[in-house]
């Protein structure tokens, strides 16, 4: 009786390890806040690293700007990819475009620049407000967490 006690909880506990494998497996590759998968939003990919060392990767400045503007006391260090080159870079250093017509990952839109002048040539031909990064964080702050559709 002892040994079936013993080999179905072993039996149980290798069961929920594959389920947790399985699921941390899943959610690679997949937007830490909402779920997005990253293929085809690799140049919209925002990064976080928290003081406690966890690291989160999000699929676009939507995702990322909302978790570094509710949680900005625990972050240590942040990058966000240059929408035109692709390149990380510090976006405190960047250039936020909001609500353009173009939605290449969440909506409403949060697309990062490199450069200013090439926001503005973006924002011309697609709409939307531009904002330094400390101006996205206070206006991300404000909004839901969500997408809205």
């Amino acid at each position: 009786m002892k040994k079936k006690t013993i080999f179905s909880i072993s039996f149980l506990a290798f069961v929920l390890l594959l389920a947790v494998v399985a699921y941390g497996a899943e959610m690679a590759g997949k937007c830490s806040l909402c779920g997005m998968n990253f293929a085809g939003n690799e140049n919209t990919a925002y990064e976080i690293t928290m003081k406690d060392g966890k690291q989160a990767t999000y699929c676009c400045p939507h995702c990322g700007l909302y978790v570094h503007a509710t949680e900005t006391a625990k972050v240590k260090t942040a990058r966000a990819r240059d929408f035109i080159s692709g390149e990380w870079m510090n976006p405190a250093e960047m250039t936020f475009l909001f609500k353009s017509s173009a939605v290449p990952a969440c909506a409403p839109s949060w697309i990062a620049f490199g450069k200013k002048d090439e926001a503005e040539k973006f924002q011309k031909g697609f709409g939307g407000t531009i904002y330094t990064f400390d101006e996205a964080l206070k206006e991300r702050a404000k909004m839901p967490k969500g997408m809205q559709m």
